[in-house]
């Protein structure tokens, strides 16, 4: 038995040796958000409402975002017309104003990205079935006086405009296409614009990543309407990737829009690999996509118009990828247990100032 003289000082070297909440929190890692504003960027992630409730696994996922992602946050689904406006004289502003709190209560400033407005997918049957032109405007005036309106104090971005090409570089069909004609880019971003005018509005599509027929087509469109006098910021890059398949050449098609003064987000990224069962990704694909991050989050910094990266999603599970194609998925950084993937690592490297 230890005498009292020499156990009381032993207690009390061991209770001095415990770290405190406070210390071991400062020994966590820098998160990817602080990071990246070390390179004025921010790395961001799409979310739901109900993924902010914490009701995860020991509140894992909230703790990763705030730590990591919260440098702007997109309603993954919350925000989209046919969600946010389901009906002519209903709104639901639920998911967003949660979305905009957590937003909010951030010491920090966080962007918010609104999105989005004028779609041909998951837009509701009273607009889809529009004819008339004035009356279709007068819709698209309601929904950006209502929505963009009760927002314009926090989205700094909205994707005004989401994927309007087709493949080719031509408009795709919608009934915004059908109804208003080839110039109805130009007058939604002026509707919106004349609703909310501190918002900065963007055009968001896929695969044009690359140099390519898509990415011209859009380079036209956006020429166009800055000659116009029409009120486009940005250019976002959704950049849903294959691993592997990532385009070399996406520095120079970002190029052809910054030249432009354009901004050149990296608004939906994630990379997807094949899997088995249960999401399991062979170690050579993830080293893959780990590459692929990297390459995208460096070629953001290199950019001084790329604002920052916003993934879509950061944990597996919670992917929109598994579900629209099948055999393929594990594309976020964090798998099902909440544990870092090679591809988080690999963004670390890319922001770690030399």
């Amino acid at each position: 038995m230890l005498a009292t003289s020499i156990l009381i000082p032993l207690l009390a070297t061991l209770v001095v040796a415990s770290p405190t909440k406070r210390q071991q929190q400062q020994q966590q890692p820098v998160g990817l958000n602080a990071l990246a504003k070390q390179h004025g960027k921010y790395i961001g992630t799409a979310t739901n409402s109900f993924n902010l409730l914490g009701n995860n696994p020991g509140g894992a996922y909230l703790d990763i975002l705030r730590r990591e992602f919260k440098g702007a946050l997109t309603a993954e689904n919350e925000g989209k017309w046919d969600a946010i406006h389901p009906t002519p004289d209903q709104y639901n502003w639920a998911g967003m104003d949660a979305i905009v709190a957590e937003a909010r209560q951030s010491p920090e400033k966080v962007f918010v990205r609104g999105h989005t407005f004028v779609w041909h997918a998951q837009t509701p049957a009273y607009i889809n079935q529009m004819t008339d032109p004035e009356q279709l405007k007068s819709a698209l005036r309601d929904h950006a006086m209502n929505v963009a309106v009760r927002y314009k104090n926090d989205w700094t971005y909205l994707d005004a405009i989401n994927e309007p090409l087709n493949e080719d570089g031509t408009l795709r069909d919608s009934v915004w296409h059908r109804v208003l004609g080839e110039d109805y880019l130009e007058i939604a971003l002026n509707i919106i614009h004349e609703a909310a005018p501190s918002i900065k509005l963007c055009i968001n599509d896929y695969n044009i990543e690359g140099v390519n027929a898509k990415s011209k087509g859009m380079l036209a469109i956006a020429k166009k309407l800055l000659e116009r006098g029409a009120p486009l910021h940005c250019i976002g890059f959704e950049s849903h990737f294959i691993a592997g398949s990532m385009p070399q050449d996406i520095a120079a098609s970002m190029q052809q829009f910054t030249d432009l003064g354009l901004e050149v987000p990296l608004t939906e990224l994630d990379v997807r690999v094949r899997v088995t069962g249960n999401d399991q990704a062979s170690s050579a694909d993830l080293a893959v996509q780990a590459n692929d991050y990297r390459t995208a989050v460096k070629t953001c910094l290199d950019n001084r118009l790329c604002p920052g990266v916003t993934v879509w999603q950061f944990y597996d599970p919670i992917s929109w990828i598994p579900s629209l194609t099948p055999g393929w998925g594990a594309a976020t950084p964090y798998d099902a247990n909440f544990l870092p993937k090679p591809a988080y690592e690999a963004m670390r490297e890319a922001l770690a100032i030399q």
